[in-house]
């Protein structure tokens, strides 16, 4: 899928009362039985953009769609206009990485959490300049060639691995695997945390090499561990 593909005008899906109902409250999600399930839409490709639209075809936004997910709407933008394409996903990456730059010292966190940086179903950890992605939706999974490329622009990044063997991705209907599309990584990759040098590696690793969401939690281990003895079993 090119730009191109994703700037023509998308398909509409329209939603039913309660499905509208969750739209209008923000919530990231709608769920398959919320959906009208004409057959335009049941034509219509796993992870493709829609135009979001109300029963009485109110345009609400566009979200990637797929019929076959329990979780068949995931929202990407409010302004239907927007076109999701690489810029799309470079301003979605620069925001998030500005929020982590303000609250990391080193470029080592969790750059792209999914819903909460507004790439539903998108992971992305950095190690300074290495990047592992995981898509675990139909629709990220379809973007990963427009992924790459604002990572590109905006990170000019050494290596970049897919680590796309997550469960989700089986619930959403796409096949496991891991690959590394660019650079090369030969084994476990450096990170500084809290003044400490760790090792993860993202080809093995379980998930995506790292828990950065344990940050704090390894902190605070540190401060009951000082001058003590102590066992480490996991």
């Amino acid at each position: 899928m090119t730009d191109s593909d994703l700037k023509t005008e998308q398909p509409r899906v329209a939603l039913k009362p309660q499905g509208l109902k969750r739209w209008k409250s923000g919530h990231p999600w709608v769920f398959s039985n919320d959906v009208v399930m004409d057959p335009s839409a049941k034509d219509l490709q796993p992870g493709t953009v829609v135009q979001v639209e109300s029963g009485n075809g109110q345009a609400l936004g566009t979200a990637f769609f797929n019929r076959h997910a329990l979780i068949s709407i995931r929202r990407l933008h409010d302004d239907p206009a927007v076109p999701i394409d690489s810029g799309f996903f470079k301003e979605r990456f620069a925001r998030a990485r500005d929020l982590r730059d303000a609250l990391i010292e080193e470029p080592f966190y969790r750059l792209v959490h999914a819903e909460a940086d507004g790439l539903p179903g998108l992971i992305v950890d950095r190690f300074a300049n290495c990047f592992v992605v995981q898509a675990n939706s139909a629709g990220m999974d379809l973007a990963t060639p427009q992924i790459l490329e604002a990572l590109g622009d905006l990170f000019e990044p050494s290596a970049i691995i897919l680590k796309n063997d997550s469960a989700a991705r089986i619930q959403e209907g796409l096949e496991n695997y891991v690959e590394i599309v660019k650079g090369a990584i030969d084994g476990p990759l450096e990170l500084r945390e809290n003044g400490a040098t760790f090792f993860a590696d993202p080809r093995e690793g379980q998930k995506t090499g790292w828990f950065y969401d344990q940050r704090e939690n390894r902190a605070w281990a540190e401060r009951l561990a000082k001058g003590k003895r102590v066992l480490d079993c996991y």
